[in-house]
């Protein structure tokens, strides 16, 4: 039996499937549109969706795949997803836990906000104009540092809408905006524009649209998503022009080539609307169940060991998205880096059952941020750090989730540390501070303006 027509029935599955229960959650339940749940569904429609149909519809596979380990694919992601909801929506642990932390915040004057701000702007600097040579510090840096500037424009941003005459936030915002588009020309990855652009549709529904009809949100953000896909797809048609980490110059260079929004229909720009996540989701089923044994709980003991420099420690657990290419002889053309998916990631880890323990760890996980955000609706520390982690919440679906993991790990401890710090310089204020009180009508009046002043 031909695999390439369940495969591709599952691709438009996958498509629609995550966008609806978005919709029917913002619409029929009354949940927030922007969450960290909503932002991995999103990437689920592209990196389980358009993955699978790029699988099904081009035969894009990398191995002999009877239709057992099509089957083990679709086991696999109900496994997972079922799970996944029921730890979301059921399980009460996460929301216990949510219930109880995260019960100060540095107040966000304009002291403390300018300081956070520009310490998220310089680590990105750090990260590219002036790289830090020096291990475990470097190693943050380089790893989050682009990241951080979208968190400056998220909270920047926020704050200058939460009191519009002030006009320093929205000139720290403007110039947050360029530094970090700048940072993230340095080299050829689009998270950190993406987290620049994703700051704005994630701030302003928080700040604003929120409280106002579904219909009118839905229309602003769509404008917004299609408008950040335009200047991802014309970034990605020469983000490969220069291979490494580039230079200034470079970076000047692409700063104008968006500025002349040239969008190529071929070569990387044609390439966004491809994925293989599925593929090689497939191919993990095939060499490590089928052909081979997995390595049991790598993804735990990737994370555990990366704290530690690799060239303190060259053997470290390396991640399955480039072992496994390595293995197989795809780097005889240079450095590539596979996205397995977190179903890939579940049988090279275990199997059937990693899917579920997967499914109950993310979706945990997620309920905890996304609790801490509907009762604190108006922190914009929580805003800021949502702006940041971003990308990788909707690239986590098409993994390799060992590195993610870690880099959202890296971002959450690195955020409370410099709250902390926050916090005891410019002082702190209970919770109640961000509280919006009348959540249906949107009535800013009653919402503490001291909290900005």
């Amino acid at each position: 039996m031909s695999i390439d027509t369940p495969i591709t029935l599952f691709g438009f599955l996958m498509v629609f499937a995550p966008l609806a229960v978005i919709l029917y959650n913002y619409l029929v339940l009354g949940d927030d549109l922007i969450t960290a749940r909503h932002l991995f569904l999103l990437g689920c429609a592209k990196f389980f969706g358009v993955a699978a149909l790029t699988t099904g519809i081009t035969k894009l596979y990398r191995g002999n795949h009877p239709f057992s380990d099509v089957l083990l694919l679709f086991t696999g992601t109900a496994i997972f997803f079922v799970m996944f909801w029921w730890a979301y929506n059921r399980w009460n642990l996460p929301s216990r836990i949510a219930a109880s932390r995260w019960r100060r915040s540095p107040s966000p004057n304009v002291a403390g906000v300018l300081f956070v701000g520009s310490i998220g702007l310089f680590l990105g600097l750090l990260a590219s104009v002036l790289p830090v040579d020096i291990p475990v510090i470097g190693q943050i840096t380089n790893v989050l540092g682009k990241l951080l500037p979208a968190a400056s424009v998220a909270l920047f941003l926020f704050c200058w809408l939460r009191n519009p005459v002030n006009i320093i936030f929205l000139a720290a915002t403007g110039f947050a905006l360029m530094l970090a588009v700048f940072v993230a020309l340095f080299g050829a990855g689009r998270h950190p524009l993406f987290a620049a652009l994703m700051a704005f549709p994630i701030t302003w529904y928080w700040a604003r649209w929120r409280y106002q009809r579904p219909s009118a949100t839905i229309g602003r953000i769509l404008a917004l998503g299609v408008g950040a896909a335009i200047v991802i797809l014309a970034y990605s048609g020469f983000r490969h022009d220069h291979m490494g980490e580039a230079d200034s110059g470079i970076a000047m260079d692409r700063i104008k080539q968006l500025l002349r929004f040239e969008i190529d229909t071929g070569g990387d720009a044609e390439s966004a609307l491809r994925e293989d996540a599925i593929t090689v989701s497939l191919l993990c089923i095939e060499e490590f169940h089928r052909n081979g044994e997995p390595e049991y709980f790598h993804t735990l003991w990737y994370v555990l060991s990366n704290p530690v420099p690799r060239q303190w420690w060259p053997n470290k657990p390396q991640a399955v998205g480039e072992s496994l290419p390595e293995n197989l002889g795809e780097f005889s053309d240079g450095y590539v880096n596979w996205g397995p998916g977190i179903i890939g990631n579940a049988f090279h880890d275990g199997g059937l059952w990693m899917a579920a323990i997967y499914g109950l760890v993310v979706g945990g996980v997620f309920r905890i941020f996304d609790d801490l955000l509907r009762r604190q609706p108006s922190n914009p520390w929580l805003i800021a750090m949502l702006a940041a982690m971003s990308p990788k919440l909707v690239a986590y679906s098409r993994g390799d989730i060992a590195v993610y993991t870690v880099e959202l790990l890296g971002l959450a401890i690195l955020f409370i540390v410099i709250l902390k710090v926050t916090g005891l310089a410019f002082g702190s204020t209970e919770e109640d501070e961000f509280h919006v009180v009348d959540d249906d009508e949107g009535d800013w009046d009653h919402i503490e303006e001291t909290a900005l002043d």
